[in-house]
């Protein structure tokens, strides 16, 4: 159960090395996200062929632009086989609305971005924002709820005050990670964590792909028993 649960961030950047990847580890994972390292470097037949491991793509851009280009760019992912795409509830109500429209006639479920996992309440004020980041949030998925997108990227911080405002709306969760090794991460959870708080699906990168990735996703596995 739990491993339908896991989407793996291909954080690196060779179609061999996502392939290889992929092949060792798809037993374990619910699905492929695909982020901008990999979309910048590869083509559409590169992004077509992640679909033999029959696993849902979730392609991370994080769109973020003016209406038009917002929906253009949602609209040129109809032949990626794509399942999952990112867009920044910045966006506003509006662009958000008429890009989820476009999204579900290509048959692509819209992903709201709040606030990203390396941000803190500094990194706000820093960026002229007067919340704090757990306030944005709140006020951010208030927009995914109206657009009615199908979910949300948050950290593991929010998920319960999100569950209690938006119960309908799926939480994907970066920032998962194994030690006190954040990285560039400032909000995390662990796996067992995330999912006592109502994540509903944990994206994990190099918790996953660094080292030896079957042998760490077996014993993240088995920590959620």
């Amino acid at each position: 159960m739990n491993k339908k649960r896991i989407f793996v961030a291909c954080d690196v950047s060779s179609q061999k090395e996502i392939l290889n990847l992929l092949s060792k580890i798809h037993k374990e994972i619910s699905g492929i996200k695909i982020g901008l390292q990999y979309i910048t470097k590869h083509s559409s037949k590169d992004i077509r062929e992640l679909a033999k491991f029959k696993k849902p793509i979730f392609y991370d851009g994080k769109f973020f632009d003016i209406k038009n280009t917002l929906i253009e760019s949602i609209r040129s992912l109809k032949d990626l086989k794509v399942n999952f795409a990112t867009v920044h509830l910045l966006n506003g109500l509006e662009s958000l609305k008429l890009a989820n429209s476009v999204a579900k006639k290509i048959g692509v479920k819209l992903l709201g971005v709040s606030v990203l996992t390396s941000f803190d309440d500094k990194d706000l004020r820093d960026l002229g924002f007067k919340s704090q980041v757990k306030d944005q949030v709140k006020r951010l998925i208030k927009i995914a709820i109206r657009a009615k997108l199908y979910g949300i990227i948050c950290s593991p911080n929010e998920i319960k005050m999100i569950k209690k405002i938006a119960p309908q709306l799926k939480c994907f969760t970066p920032g998962i990670r194994q030690n006190k090794k954040k990285n560039d991460q400032k909000r995390t959870m662990n796996a067992k964590e995330a999912l006592k708080a109502g994540s509903d699906f944990l994206i994990i990168g190099r918790p996953i792909t660094k080292g030896n990735p079957k042998k760490n996703i077996k014993k993240i596995l088995s920590t959620l028993n």
